[in-house]
């Protein structure tokens, strides 16, 4: 879907509101008011991103977040509520209350907004609501039936300003979290946006890759550092499935950290510099190693989260590598002496080479540490894209020798695996048409799930996928066109071959 393209979509809308915000504000000044501002907006994203959704926008003294799933999104107002009244607990001078209201229903996505009955519904609820409370519509308690243990107590049909009908609703009781369970929140990390991302469409098959993931994991789980190599070919699912691995560890309790390099910028140190300010950013007492102040060279403006950290240390451009080194590999381990840690750097064929030694010296210290850590670390990266020039075939060859690695190689979907695909996109069991589509899709796509993603996606969008009765109905597409980011991922693949070799694709492919 481009920039200003709308779509219509099933989504469970989330809206909160800052009780008293302008008298908070008079009360404590505006110093003070700002940075109650931007603790409430991290507490709240991390209890949504926390629980699969997506802040679609700040309102200044609220958000609107948007949920694939009602029951999560009951489950992230749930975790605001906690979250606020941990902090009110731990910092009475600076309480503050929110109010939530919830409801679901197929809204419009355009240019990253969203629009509808329930998005109104939401609000609404929610300026209903009193500080502290949540609010739901009733359709939400239908649709989480089964899920999340959630308790709904009726409140009738409420009058809602500026809808023309009452709305049934639901009013959704939550506790305090325990002392213990409140020492382990603090310990907690959001999901990183970036990775959860990746997560908005389901994620099928694989479960032989992911049962060696889960060894993995559960290897790192019991004390020692682990590395995953994800290999594969743009688009078949290397990222989706390395969140899928973090998603379940995050789950259970752990840090997840993420990090990912960028074709065209080619900073240095940069996914690891990403995994620092996300870490710093959203952990109340961070715990930076047993070098904290030289890691201002990985990430400048960690000074203004953590006060009091010493200068790094000036001398030689060698020395200056070691200490931020140290320190990074430092930082990584006392953080995973105290938790299970899972750290996912993206497209490592992008790295520059700094990046690449720092994280061997990384990697290393985290193998000599043996048991005192609980470290697992994925990496992903375009074996396509590797010859034996690039900076990262020599990293692999060195890792080759490593019992700790394992290299694992992504294949695209199998043809029932891509029925499932569709089958999930769809929301229903597959007729006889639709059967037939994804077996042709599957013959166009070898499974590559991003091409399988595209195909549908341009098959709506022409109108030979539609939708009636909540149905998927197949017209006649006539000859498949390959979409757009299909021939952009393509494309770019191609522009890393010699003219002679594109010529004489291009000739094999008049022959066919």
């Amino acid at each position: 879907m481009t920039e200003h393209q709308a779509q219509t979509e099933m989504r469970s809308v989330l809206f909160t509101d800052l009780v008293g915000s302008t008298e908070l504000r008079v009360r404590v000044g505006e110093d003070q008011a700002e940075n109650l501002r931007r603790t409430h907006d991290r507490l709240l994203a991390d209890a949504v991103i926390s629980h699969g959704g997506q802040v679609v926008k700040g309102l200044g003294d609220g958000i609107l977040a948007t949920f694939q799933s009602a029951a999560d999104a009951v489950s992230a107002a749930e975790a605001i509520q906690q979250a606020v009244d941990l902090h009110a607990h731990q910092q009475p001078e600076q309480a503050f209350a929110v109010r939530v209201g919830i409801s679901a229903g197929d809204v419009t996505v355009e240019s990253s907004d969203v629009f509808g009955v329930p998005v109104v519904e939401a609000s609404r609820l929610c300026a209903a609501a009193a500080g502290g409370e949540i609010l739901a519509a009733e359709l939400v308690r239908t649709l989480s039936r089964g899920r999340g243990n959630h308790i709904f107590e009726p409140m009738g049909n409420l009058e809602l300003k500026g809808l023309p009908e009452p709305v049934p609703a639901c009013r959704v009781p939550w506790e305090p979290l325990e002392l213990a369970d409140a020492a382990a929140h603090l310990a907690d990390v959001a999901f990183p946006t970036l990775l959860s991302s990746t997560s908005a469409t389901g994620y099928v098959g694989r479960d032989e890759l992911l049962a060696k993931l889960d060894v993995a994991r559960a290897t790192a789980t019991s004390g020692g550092c682990r590395i995953v190599l994800l290999a594969g070919e743009p688009g078949v699912g290397k990222t989706r499935t390395a969140a899928e691995l973090a998603r379940r560890a995050h789950g259970d309790g752990a840090v997840v950290l993420y990090g990912r390099c960028d074709e065209d910028l080619g900073l240095s140190y940069q996914p690891l510099m990403e995994a620092l300010d996300w870490y710093t950013e959203h952990s109340s007492e961070p715990v930076l190693g047993r070098l904290p102040g030289e890691l201002v060279r990985l990430l400048p403006q960690l000074p203004t989260r953590v006060p009091g950290l010493a200068p790094p240390v000036a001398s030689d451009p060698r020395s200056e590598e070691h200490l931020l080194f140290e320190s990074t590999a430092s930082w990584l381990l006392e953080l995973a002496r105290e938790h299970n840690v899972v750290l996912v750097i993206d497209d490592l064929h992008w790295a520059t080479k700094p990046t690449l030694l720092l994280l061997l010296h990384v990697l290393r210290a985290g193998i000599a540490a043996e048991t005192s850590t609980h470290l697992l670390v994925v990496g992903t990266y375009r074996d396509t894209d590797i010859d034996r020039s690039h900076p990262l075939s020599g990293v692999l060859a060195d890792l080759r020798r490593w019992p700790a690695v394992d290299r694992l190689s992504i294949e695209g979907l199998n043809a029932e695996e891509v029925q499932r695909f569709i089958k999930a996109a769809a929301g229903h069991d597959l007729d006889e048409n639709i059967l037939a589509l994804a077996a042709t899709v599957y013959d166009e796509t070898e499974g590559n799930p991003f091409f399988v993603g595209e195909v549908l996606r341009h098959l709506v969008e022409i109108g030979a996928v539609y939708r009636q009765e909540d149905r998927w109905v197949l017209q006649d597409p006539g000859t498949f066109a390959v979409p757009e980011g299909v021939r952009d991922v393509i494309g770019r693949r191609l522009s890393r071959l010699s003219p002679v070799s594109n010529d004489l694709l291009s000739m094999a492919s008049v022959i066919g």
